[in-house]
């Protein structure tokens, strides 16, 4: 693109921290340099303090989302012709922020508009909506130019007021973990089981903690290493407990949040991963591509598209205390069917689910535009 005007871009949606699937997504594809060599980027940061309650009212989101509505309206008059590229909200007040920046782009700007969901519950809370709001969010959707999803189990989530969807799969660097790392830090004996994602109840981490306690105390040479931000502390705290009475703390850890070479040395000394979540908004998560990328077989739910992304490298269970304990036992005791799912792990990996292939299939489109 050297020598041609760059292209204005509207950058909205939230980055870290907190340290979320949809943040680091985000993050990967604002911080990529062919992004900036074609775009001029102007960000609308729509980062969250609370997580656990995401939809809930409070003086500060207020105050953001009033910011937020005015700064796109600025921008989509100052700037000729912008892209206005917005990780769509799942939550009913967020997605009324969301139609009015779009509304304004297209109206003020004359802009084009690109929408990417990063999970599965858009179309429920559409669902949700009535009257005015409803009628008034069913406009600003027909607006869109592009609608991305992570998979195309998700594309019903626009309720078909977008007509033209693209599936674009989040990624990660490729360098993350090289091929030739993988499998160089697993420990000599037993089976290590990570578990990397906040520690929430809708994850499923307390039946994973119950699985993995039911199967040692059977005798099989198992740890579990819970990796990640706490959510609810009081919850926590009694998970702790069980864990100290059922005498399994020198087998099942919690580690707090790890980034970085950290977070790489977990992935790097396990032999599985496990996430089986019951979350309603969960799409595509990234700790799975990370576990992937480590070569490791995935234990997870069919939530999202979470079924589709480990077809060939995983186990999918039913998120309870018993399906969770047999997806670990079977492997466990089958060393081939685990290393056989590991290799899988990393092959989909170097084939689908790179970071340059995510942020160049999103600027692909940009380009269209």
């Amino acid at each position: 693109m050297a020598g041609t005007k760059k292209g204005n871009l509207i950058f909205v949606g939230p980055l870290p921290p907190p340290i979320l699937g949809e943040s680091i997504a985000l993050q990967s594809l604002y911080k990529s340099e062919k992004l900036h060599q074609r775009y001029k980027v102007k960000k609308i940061n729509l980062s969250r303090k609370d997580f656990e309650h995401p939809g809930a009212l409070s003086f500060d989101k207020l105050f953001t989302d009033s910011f937020a509505i005015l700064y796109s309206g600025f921008l989509s008059l100052a700037m000729k012709n912008p892209i206005l590229y917005i990780s769509i909200s799942q939550t009913k007040m967020g997605l009324l922020r969301d139609c009015m920046m779009i509304q304004a782009c297209k109206v003020l700007g004359r802009g084009k508009v690109v929408t990417h969901l990063h999970g599965n519950n858009l179309g429920g809370t559409i669902d949700a909506t009535s009257g005015i709001a409803q009628k008034f969010i069913v406009n600003a959707l027909r607006k869109i130019d592009v609608g991305i999803v992570l998979g195309g189990k998700l594309a019903p989530n626009y309720r078909g007021h977008v007509k033209r969807v693209e599936v674009v799969s989040n990624g990660i660097p490729a360098d993350f973990i090289l091929k030739s790392e993988v499998g160089q830090g697993k420990k000599k004996r037993g089976i290590s089981l990570l578990y990397l994602s906040n520690l929430m109840f809708e994850k499923g981490y307390v039946e994973l903690i119950k699985a993995t306690t039911a199967l040692i105390q059977e005798g099989h040479d198992l740890r579990l290493d819970l990796v990640g931000g706490i959510q609810n502390e009081s919850e926590f705290q009694e998970v702790k407990r069980y864990i100290a009475v059922n005498e399994v703390d020198q087998r099942i850890q919690y580690h707090g949040l790890k980034q970085g070479e950290e977070k790489k040395r977990f992935f790097l000394e396990s032999d599985m991963m496990a996430l089986p979540t019951k979350y309603k908004v969960e799409g595509q998560p990234m700790s799975i591509i990370e576990g992937m990328a480590a070569g490791l077989p995935i234990i997870s739910s069919d939530r999202g598209i979470i079924a589709e992304l480990i077809k060939d490298c995983g186990v999918v269970i039913d998120p309870t205390v018993e399906g969770v304990k047999e997806a670990i036992k079977n492997l466990v005791i089958d060393d081939a069917e685990r290393m056989r799912l590991g290799r899988m792990s990393r092959e989909t990996f170097e084939e689908y689910y790179t970071e340059d292939k995510y942020t160049d299939s999103l600027i692909a489109i940009f380009d269209e535009l």
